[in-house]
């Protein structure tokens, strides 16, 4: 027979030796502020959601997600920015840098500016809002993310901001 050495924090509690395992930290923004959560669990196994009592401020640097010509599809104020350089530690954004342009490269391809009606306008935007979400939850401590229709959008005049 075999025997436990391990002694009982109390009747039905587990053993003393049971850590608490901390899982992905999940952050949400909700007006002007930034709150965490994160999954509490036992042995890796997630038992609960926690909310932390911190609350950060939201940052006040701005980037535009907005497609423009000659590969050009990130921008802080009106100056072309790239992920790589403005964000040299954030692996995760550095990411999607091959997914923007290949989004990039496919406005590039199909727009016509002749016949602005006929490109597939409902199908990219909803192909840069994703990953302008993507960014976003990438970058939610150092900055915050905004999607714009491009000049050449027929309802860019009419909606020029998509909300994320």
């Amino acid at each position: 027979m075999q025997t436990n050495t391990k002694p009982r924090v109390g009747y039905g509690q587990g053993w003393a030796e049971t850590a608490e395992i901390t899982g992905p930290v999940v952050r949400v923004r909700t007006g002007v502020t930034v709150q965490r959560g994160e999954y509490r669990g036992i042995n890796g196994k997630p038992a609960a959601f926690v909310w932390r009592d911190e609350v950060t401020e939201v940052p006040a640097r701005e980037i535009i997600v907005r497609v423009g010509r000659e590969g050009a599809w990130l921008w802080e104020g009106r100056t072309r920015i790239d992920v790589r350089t403005a964000f040299p530690n954030n692996k995760e954004a550095a990411r999607l840098v091959r997914s923007f342009q290949d989004w990039q490269r496919f406005f590039e391809k199909y727009y016509d500016a002749n016949r602005p009606q006929r490109f597939f306008w409902g199908r990219y935007h909803q192909e840069g809002l994703s990953l302008a979400r993507q960014l976003q939850a990438a970058l939610i401590d150092v900055a915050v993310v905004r999607y714009q229709r491009p000049t050449e959008d027929p309802q860019a005049h009419a909606v020029e901001e998509l909300d994320l």
